[in-house]
């Protein structure tokens, strides 16, 4: 659990709640957190439910909406707009609960550098009067917005939990893009199309995860390949936040703590075939040209177990010398790095 702490105040002369919270990051990555719809989906509120975006907008004038579920059922729903967004600075909001939509609280967040390389949010919001004001501190906001904030620091941080948290935003963000006709599309590699990616990523950690005892419920891909990767996202951070001292043993890995069993050989491998999916979508793709080149560098000296694995393809697909960090890495795993869709 994070050392920093949440200040929820209320002002006894004006119906006012105001909010102090110190993140370990710099203000941009916590502005970015709070204006990216992907992001913001993994760490609002308590952790007994996940967040659905419905709308999103974030730009002064933009519009927004989300909706709270448990168990598959919402439980509560709530929008907006934005009157404000000054980038990594301030956000000023409305933010309105569907269940009382006169209720319409005038929200403003501030992002302050610390001068440490953090970041102080100060929040403030404005409701109508007294009553609102207390109904909503009783109705055990604390445990909502401390639970939330504890996810912003996992998201924020680089323990597993936040490093999963982060690499399934992009590749997350390509599978919500994708039209229904899209997933038949051929993908960079061999036999597979668009949804054999999702799948891949999909069912082999879900298998990987019995060797700690767990068994995930199959989720079918093909049906629908969004909801099936959001589950599975779901799932295992949830794992990843209450890893429970599990330990998972695989013939191939040995004995490893869950969490730095998924860290080590799962995530990494949504980064990856980040680059699959969207090369099969047709989209542009940035995988990091310093990443690339720490990951190819790594790679290299194991390469005869890699090939080994029927993972990598059986040999580098030949590129120039003056080929970058990113194609020379995709080279590595077999892939074409100049490879296109059929038009």
């Amino acid at each position: 659990m994070t050392a920093n702490k949440t200040e929820i105040t209320a002002d006894p002369n004006v119906p006012s709640i105001a909010i102090t919270r110190e993140f370990d990051a710099a203000p941009e990555r916590v502005f970015r957190a709070h204006t990216d719809p992907g992001l913001f989906a993994q760490w609002i509120g308590p952790r007994s439910m996940t967040t659905r975006i419905v709308r999103w907008d974030a730009r002064t004038g933009g519009e927004w909406a989300f909706a709270n579920d448990r168990g598959g059922a919402e439980v509560a729903a709530f929008y907006g707009s934005f009157h404000e967004v000054r980038e990594n600075e301030r956000i000023v909001r409305t933010f309105t609960f569907e269940g009382d939509p006169d209720a319409v609280a005038l929200e403003t967040l501030e992002f302050e550098p610390t001068g440490d390389g953090r970041t102080r949010l100060r929040a403030l919001s404005l409701v109508r009067d007294f009553s609102t004001r207390d109904g909503i501190l009783a109705s055990d906001m604390e445990t909502g917005v401390g639970e939330g904030f504890e996810k912003l620091d996992e998201l924020l941080g680089d323990g597993p939990a936040g490093r999963h948290a982060r690499e399934a935003v992009p590749l997350t963000a390509l599978v919500e893009s994708a039209a229904p006709e899209d997933w038949s599309r051929r993908s960079p590699v061999a036999d597979w199309a668009a949804v054999d990616v999702v799948r891949h990523l999909v069912e082999w950690p879900r298998d990987f995860l019995k060797g700690a005892g767990i068994e995930l419920e199959a989720l079918d891909v093909d049906a629908d390949p969004a909801a099936a990767w959001r589950r599975h996202v779901a799932d295992i951070q949830a794992i990843l936040e209450a890893p429970g001292g599990r330990v998972l043993s695989n013939p191939n890995t040995g004995d490893r703590p869950v969490d730095e069993a998924i860290d080590e050989f799962y995530t990494p491998d949504i980064w990856m075939h980040s680059w699959d999916l969207a090369k099969a979508l047709g989209r542009d793709v940035d995988l990091g040209e310093e990443r690339c080149r720490a990951a190819l560098a790594n790679m290299v000296p194991i390469e005869p177990m890699l090939r080994a694995s029927g993972q990598f393809g059986t040999a580098a697909f030949p590129v120039g010398e003056d080929a970058t960090a990113q194609d020379r890495m995709v080279a590595f795993i077999g892939r074409d790095p100049y490879w296109k869709p059929a038009s």
